[in-house]
């Protein structure tokens, strides 16, 4: 296919520019010629500012990607998109916005965004990835045939019985709250959504076994307290006495999933720990999020999970495990900042 010439303010953008199954779909838009004097010296100049655009880290088969370019503020600067294998489906006629179309082959994309201003200045580019995923990308997790259906949305979870409660199996994904890793829903579909602290709980501190509150959890759920987060630890440890603000040695890999995430392993590889999952419990590195759901980090080496306890009125304690020290330890983090995980909870039927 031919993507016909076009000339704004004397500059020609496109010509013949041939797509193929294995070249990169650009698109450019030139505001304005650039001034240059024709007695400056031949000297390359540097644009004024560097080019920016959202891309998503996620995206499931079909999503359509929404771009917008920004940045550099060279009078005459154009830019030019390359979408690698995803499909182009619309541009804007400044070439400013642009869509593309989630291919249904599951692997890792580049976008680039390239700022120029014709033969006299550097360009300037920024590459970033998005990876497509479906269902079938997490692989590893342990499946209970006990199961529990939220109310609210339909989601499954399976749960598993330890010690006096039964857990969820998997991170709450509810979407009244919280997000996916990097702001999308494609993540939250595999490893559930992250809270800040005040969004899991509604800013209520829990205590007692099985007596958190409900918060993001469905009805029936609650977020873990400190003695429930040190029941499960008990239980997993074989009885030993154990306090919550330790850190619990050894007992991480019974309860993390060898999970792998579109043929990578989940937890990065270390020679002190290997997953066994010996619960069903099927913890998964989903990393954090802060500065109130805007940056993302810590996947595939850490996951974090919330006590509904809080340590003061500005923090609170959650559990984590890193892929390099078989521990379930702990910390505190920010009620209102820290985005961590939720796994539900409730007291086993007998207990009731």
């Amino acid at each position: 296919m031919k993507i016909e010439t076009v000339r704004i303010a004397g500059l020609e953008l496109f010509r013949s520019l041939k797509i193929t199954a294995v070249c990169l779909l650009s698109l450019a838009f030139v505001f304005a010629s650039c001034d240059k004097d024709d007695d400056e010296e031949e000297t390359l100049l540097t644009l004024d500012g560097s080019p920016v655009f959202y891309l998503p880290m996620y995206a499931v088969p079909g999503d359509t990607i929404e771009m917008h370019a920004s940045g550099v503020s060279t009078k005459g600067a154009y830019y030019d998109w390359s979408f690698g294998g995803l499909d182009s489906l619309y541009a804007s006629d400044d070439y400013l916005t642009v869509r593309a179309l989630a291919p249904d082959s599951l692997a890792i994309y580049e976008v680039t965004l390239t700022a120029d201003c014709g033969e006299e200045y550097y360009s300037s580019s920024l590459t970033q990835f998005i990876t497509v995923i479906n269902e079938t990308s997490l692989t590893g997790v342990d499946t209970s045939e006990v199961t529990f259906t939220d109310p609210r949305d339909g989601n499954v979870y399976g749960i598993v019985e330890i010690g006096n409660l039964e857990w969820m199996d998997s991170n709450l994904k509810w979407n009244g709250k919280g997000q996916g890793y990097g702001k999308t829903d494609a993540a939250a579909l595999l490893f559930g959504r992250l809270y800040t602290w005040n969004d899991a709980t509604g800013g209520v501190s829990g205590s007692g076994l099985g007596q958190g509150p409900q918060g993001v959890c469905p009805p029936g759920w609650s977020i873990p307290t400190n003695e429930d987060w040190t029941d499960l630890a008990m239980a997993v440890s074989g009885g030993k006495e154990t306090n919550f603000m330790d850190n619990w040695k050894g007992i991480a890999p019974d309860l993390m999933a060898n999970a792998m995430f579109n043929g990578s392993a989940l937890w990065t590889y270390s020679p002190d720990v290997t997953p066994t999952n010996k619960y069903g419990w099927n913890a998964l590195s989903a990393g954090c999020s802060t500065n109130d759901y805007n940056n993302y980090s810590n996947m595939y080496k850490y996951g974090f999970w919330w006590s509904s306890t809080e340590k003061d009125s500005n923090s609170a304690h959650y559990k984590y495990i890193y892929n390099e020290y078989p521990d379930l330890s702990v910390n505190y983090g920010s009620k209102d900042g820290m985005g961590a995980s939720v796994r539900c909870v409730r007291l086993k039927a007998v207990n009731q």
